[in-house]
């Protein structure tokens, strides 16, 4: 049985994020989410929720090499808790440590020579790197 899943790349200015199905194993970003740190942007979020009715939810997780809890691991597990008792969906994580590197080579590797990249694609980053943490967690949930 297919399921819809949204995966989240949260950072400290925007999320990105995906759908995907674990049927098909594929994801595709959707929407890059802008807020400033203080507020995150809800009603934006239960919009996707509203639209995509998934059955689950991945956030990638920046765990530290070192193993040590950082601020920002902090903020990100407490997005991910913000989001479970919000929405009542399960939740998933995966690492997604490189996510954004990976996004940015992905960018540069489909700009053409000599082309600058545009403030548009920049911010297909985000979204970029939601859809590679979702296809993490998909292709994990399909060796299973």
């Amino acid at each position: 049985m297919s399921q819809t899943v949204l995966g989240f790349d949260f950072g400290t200015r925007k999320i990105g994020v995906a759908v995907g199905q674990t049927q098909t194993a594929t994801a595709q970003g959707i929407a890059t989410l802008r807020y400033n740190q203080c507020k995150i942007p809800w009603k934006q979020i239960d919009e996707l929720i509203q639209t995509w009715q998934p059955d689950m939810l991945v956030v990638g997780i920046a765990e530290p090499a070192d193993g040590k809890e950082t601020d920002f691991l902090k903020k990100t597990l407490a997005f991910s808790h913000q989001l479970t008792t919000r929405y009542g969906l399960p939740i998933r994580t995966v690492d997604e440590r490189l996510t954004t590197q990976q996004a940015d080579a992905l960018i540069q590797d489909n700009t053409p020579a000599g082309k600058s990249i545009t403030p548009r694609r920049k911010s297909l980053r985000d979204q970029l790197a939601a859809e590679l943490i979702l296809k993490t967690y998909l292709n994990d949930f399909r060796s299973s």
